[in-house]
C-alpha cells in the first residue's frame, strides 16, 4: 500500500494533525521508558555538577566552560540511544514493516523522532542553564542561554543522523553495545571530557575535528564568548555534511530491505534516478565533512565584555582588546628567588599580598619571607590567610604589576609584552588545597585567564602553558596573581619564579 498517496489528497491541518499525532505517541512513548529518560537528563546534569560545580572550584571560566561542553554531551544521547537503539529493535523484530501498512503520511517516523530528540535535548540545555545560574553561579546572560539552546536543539540532528545509521545497520541486541561504543569515545576524543586544547597527546588533537561533537562543542564555546577553534562555517560544514552523509546511506540500507520511510517505491525500471542522487550527496558530504575538519584547528580568542578606554570613553587605538600592546619584557626570565630578603622583581611592583576588600569582601591575606626554599635556597615566600564569602568571587594571594608604580594611579599603570614567552615556572608547596594562577590585561571585570595547580607538602615544580591558556592576551599582562578563591584558611610557599 502506498500511504504517501493516500496522504497526498489530505486537507493542510489535518496532513499537520497526521504529523502532530505521531509526534505525540513518540514523545508519550518516551516519557514511559525511565531507562531512557532518566539517565538521558541525569547524567548531563551531574557531570556539570561535579566537573563544573564541585571540580570547578567556584571558576566562572571553569563553570561557562564545563557548561557548553557538558551540554552537546547531553545532546548527543537523544539522538543516539533515540534513533539507534529503537530503530534496531522495532526493525528486527519486524514492527517497521508492520508500520509501513499503516496510513501514516511519509516520513512521519523520522519526523517523530527527531522531534522527540530535539525536545529531550531542549529540555537538557533548559536544566543546565538553570544548573549554570544557580547553583555553579556562572556568568551566563539571558542572550548566551538562548544561543546555547538553538544550537543544542538543533545540534542533535547529526546524532539522529548517525542513530539511524547505526540503526540501519545492527541487530537489536547489538545496538546499545555499539552506540556505546560510539558515543564514550567520541566524547573524550572531541574534548567534551578534557578540553580540546589539554587533550594528553598530540595525535588525539590532530584527530579531534573528525568528530561531529568537536564540532558542535567549538560553536558552543564561541556562542558563549569562550575561546574556540575553528570558524563558525567549517563547524556547520562538518555537521551538514555528517547528517547528510549518514543519512543517506541509512536510507539506502533501509530501503535495500525493503523499508521505505517515505514511501512504497514507485514501480518501473527505468533510470536510477535515486542512486544517481544518493551518491551525488555523499559526495558532497564527504566534502563538506573534509572542509571542515581542515579548518578545525584555527584558534578563536574568547570574547570579552569590555575594553580600556580614555578619557573621554573612546576605545584606546592599538590593538583588537582597545589597548596597546605592551612594553616589551626584559630578557630576564626572573620575577622572584626572594634569596636576597626582598619580594621585589628586577622590574615594575614587586609581590605583594592582596584580597577582596576592594571590591566588597572581606578576605584577609598576609605574605613573608620563609627561611628555607626549595632545593636548598635561601627564602621562599609564604602566603596565608582567611578566603571569606561576602562577594561571589573572593580572592586572596600574592600579585606582581610588570608595569606597576608606586608614583602613579592604578588606571595608568602599562602593561607588559610577554607573547615570546612559553611559560611561566615555580616551585611551590602548601597545605594540599588546590591553587590558581591567574593573569589580568586591559579588559576591565573581564574573567582572567586561570590556571589550577595544588599545593602539596612537598616543594614540586608548577609549568604553566602560557600559549595555551585561553582569554590571556600575552601581548597585554597588567597582572600576574598566584593564590585561590576557596573560602576558608589557606597557607602556601612559593620559589624561584621565573618566565621563560
Amino acid at each position: 500500500m502506498n500511504t504517501a498517496a493516500n496522504y497526498s489528497s489530505l486537507g493542510s491541518s489535518r496532513l499537520l494533525g497526521a504529523y502532530l499525532g505521531d509526534i505525540k505517541f513518540e514523545f508519550v512513548k518516551m516519557m514511559r521508558t525511565p531507562a531512557f529518560i532518566v539517565p538521558t537528563l541525569f547524567f548531563p546534569a551531574m557531570f556539570y555538577v561535579l566537573f563544573g560545580v564541585i571540580m570547578g572550584g567556584g571558576n566562572p571560566d571553569a563553570a561557562m566552560h564545563t557548561f557548553a561542553r557538558m551540554g552537546v554531551f547531553g545532546t548527543m544521547a537523544p539522538g543516539l540511544f533515540g534513533f539507534g537503539v529503537s530503530l534496531a529493535f522495532e526493525r528486527e523484530y519486524g514492527l517497521m514493516t508492520f508500520k509501513q501498512a499503516l496510513p501514516t503520511p511519509p516520513g512521519s517516523y523520522l519526523v517523530a523522532r527527531m522531534a522527540v530528540a530535539m525536545a529531550m535535548a531542549a529540555m537538557i540545555s533548559i536544566l543546565l542553564s538553570l544548573l549554570a545560574v544557580f547553583v555553579a553561579h556562572a556568568p551566563l546572560t539571558f542572550l548566551q542561554a538562548v544561543k546555547i539552546f538553538v544550537v543544542e536543539v538543533f545540534g542533535v540532528l547529526p546524532f539522529c543522523a548517525i542513530g539511524l545509521f547505526v540503526g540501519a545497520m545492527v541487530s537489536g541486541q547489538a545496538a546499545p553495545a555499539v552506540v556505546n561504543i560510539i558515543y564514550l569515545p567520541m566524547a573524550f576524543l572531541s574534548g567534551l571530557w578534557v578540553p580540546f586544547q589539554y587533550l594528553p597527546i598530540a595525535l588525539l588533537k590532530d584527530l579531534a575535528p573528525l568528530w561531529p561533537s568537536f564540532h558542535l562543542s567549538q560553536i558552543a564555546l564561541g556562542a558563549i564568548g569562550m575561546e574556540s577553534y575553528g570558524s563558525f562555517g567549517s563547524h556547520v560544514a562538518a555537521l551538514v555534511g555528517v547528517t547528510l552523509l549518514f543519512f543517506t546511506i541509512a536510507m539506502r540500507k533501509l530501503s535495500g530491505g525493503g523499508l521505505y520511510l517515505f514511501g512504497a517505491r514507485r514501480p518501473g525500471a527505468g533510470f536510477p534516478v535515486g542512486k544517481v542522487i544518493s551518491i551525488g550527496v555523499i559526495a558532497i558530504s564527504i566534502g563538506l565533512v573534509i572542509a571542515g575538519v581542515m579548518s578545525g584547528h584555527e584558534k578563536v580568542p574568547a570574547a570579552t565584555s569590555k575594553v580600556a578606554t580614555q578619557e573621554d570613553g573612546t576605545p584606546v587605538a592599538g590593538s583588537s582588546s582597545g589597548a596597546p600592546v605592551g612594553v616589551a619584557a626584559p630578557d630576564t626570565p626572573a620575577l622572584g628567588d626572594f634569596d636576597a630578603g626582598s619580594v621585589a622583581v628586577g622590574y615594575g611592583l614587586g609581590w605583594q599580598a592582596a584580597d577582596d576588600k576592594l571590591r566588597g569582601g572581606n578576605s584577609s591575606v598576609q605574605q613573608k619571607l620563609f627561611a628555607g626554599g626549595a632545593s636548598g635556597s635561601k627564602s621562599a615566600l609564604e602566603v596565608s590567610g582567611t578566603i571569606g564569602d561576602a562577594i561571589q568571587y573572593p580572592f586572596g594571594g600574592t600579585v606582581f604589576f610588570p608595569q606597576g608604580s608606586s608614583t602613579a594611579d592604578y588606571a595608568k599603570w602599562g602593561f607588559m609584552d610577554y607573547s615570546k614567552r612559553q611559560r611561566l615556572k615555580f616551585q611551590a608547596r602548601g597545605d594540599g588545597q588546590q591553587y590558581l594562577v591567574l593573569f589580568t590585561g586591559p579588559v576591565v571585570d573581564a574573567i582572567p585567564a586561570m590556571f589550577y595547580f595544588t599545593a602539596g607538602p612537598e616543594w614540586q615544580e608548577v609549568s604553566v602553558p602560557l600559549q595555551e591558556l585561553g582569554a590571556l592576551d600575552l601581548e597585554r599582562v597588567k597582572m600576574i596573581g598566584i593564590g585561590t578563591m576557596k573560602p576558608g584558611l589557606f597557607r602556601f610557599q612559593v620559589d624561584d619564579v621565573r618566565i621563560e
